[in-house]
């Protein structure tokens, strides 16, 4: 194989230089007559040519070096047809190429074509002048081609940063919502504890005991609201910010569960509901964060609790759900959720319309907040609901312990 010439191993802040043809052909006879063909027809000093007899040689001419074109031939020692012009496409993408041959033959010239070759020549036909012009034209398309993929990257570019000030956009106006929510949510509770202090502070010792147990109470559930936001708000916050700390361990679902029951019989004294719980006597222990398993289970909970009518019905099940997984669900005999709500359920400060909607307040975080929980887990959560009949709320957490795994992950 020739050496590429001397004068373009120039550096390039000294001159630009001009880039080479390589020629791929076997032939020597056919090799020299091509070469004088180049000089003849070229008006000022003639391009240089650099030779490759193999297809291997013209494969590793292009890995190293750049050239303005390759004169391909299809009938190579190693090779042959398609597969030389498929091997010189892939090694230099944007380089020109067109294709020399000894034979006629339409179909072959349309496969080149399509395999990346931008001009097929006869040998038999070729002249000074038609072999400039194809060369030429060779590298007139590859700069077409050139400026389309430039046109289409550009084009995706500007849908992206589109798809970009529109996430932009309603990240803003989440924050927005965000902002005015929480406003609205912590002042509440906040205008409680200050207003009930206040009548204690003014008059505690005229008020009667019952009274002043009356506004402790108040204080101290409107407290305990307050300090439950602010925890939800964090622990969404760590979540996104991937710093949640996951603590797995041997958990009993079924001692969890009552836990969870009796903590929201009590927050929930004043509107009493038929609770059943269904623990599946297969379940057994199972390897996951008790604390947020506990996590999961209130919001769900709780979240019936407050929109089931006062004698309404709740079911607490829980049981393994294939291999390496356990499920747990909360369904409830309330209003239910129409379909197409369904999918807003675990957005942040979501809360559904309707007229049967509670009068206990929410900022709408628990069920997001168990979305995020869960998937941290590697878990799924959903839910499935009917107009008038009720909702079920799930959630599906891997239990590689209950499965003899006998170093189960402990995510931190």
């Amino acid at each position: 194989m020739s050496a590429l010439p001397d004068d373009l191993a120039v550096p390039a802040a000294a001159r630009r230089p001009v880039l080479p043809i390589l020629l791929v052909e076997d032939n020597d006879g056919d090799a020299d007559l091509i070469t004088e063909l180049l000089a003849e027809a070229a008006p000022s000093p003639p391009r240089p040519v650099v030779r490759a007899t193999r297809l291997s040689e013209a494969v590793a001419l292009l890995e190293r070096h750049r050239v303005a074109a390759v004169l391909l031939d299809l009938h190579l020692p190693d090779a042959a047809g398609i597969e030389c012009v498929s091997a010189v496409r892939a090694q230099a993408r944007d380089t020109p190429i067109v294709v020399l041959t000894g034979m006629e033959d339409d179909a072959l010239a349309l496969s080149c074509m399509t395999a990346g070759a931008q001009d097929y020549l006869s040998k038999q036909d070729v002249r000074p002048r038609t072999l400039v012009r194809a060369i030429d034209y060779a590298e007139a398309r590859t700069r077409e081609a050139r400026v389309r993929m430039r046109a289409q990257a550009l084009r995706l570019r500007s849908a992206e940063l589109e798809l970009e000030n529109k996430r932009i956009l309603e990240v803003s106006r989440h924050k927005g919502r965000l902002l005015a929510n929480m406003s609205h949510e912590l002042r509440t509770p906040l205008n409680a504890v200050i207003g009930f202090s206040q009548l204690l502070a003014d008059g505690a010792a005229a008020l009667p005991p019952d009274r002043v147990r009356n506004y402790a109470g108040h204080i101290l559930s409107s407290g305990r609201h307050l300090l439950g936001l602010i925890n939800d708000v964090l622990d969404l916050a760590r979540l996104e910010a991937g710093g949640m700390e996951l603590h797995p361990g041997e958990t009993n679902v079924a001692d969890v569960a009552r836990e969870v029951l009796d903590v929201v019989t009590g927050s929930f004294a004043d509107k009493p509901l038929a609770v059943d719980l269904e623990i599946d006597d297969h379940l057994g222990l199972v390897w996951t964060d008790a604390l947020r398993l506990r996590q999961v289970l209130y919001n769900y909970l709780s979240n019936a609790w407050k929109f089931t009518p006062e004698g309404g019905h709740l079911t607490v099940r829980a049981g393994p759900c294939g291999d390496h997984r356990f499920r747990v669900e909360v369904e409830d005999t309330g209003p239910g959720i129409a379909e197409e709500d369904l999918a807003r359920l675990f957005t942040e400060f979501t809360q559904l319309p309707g007229a049967s909607r509670s009068p206990y307040p929410g900022t709408g975080l628990g069920l997001a907040l168990t979305k995020r929980i869960v998937e941290a887990q590697g878990g799924r959560v959903g839910a499935r609901s009917e107009l008038g009949r009720g909702s079920t709320f799930f959630a599906e957490l891997p239990d590689p312990e209950e499965h003899g795994l006998a170093d189960p992950p402990r995510p931190s």
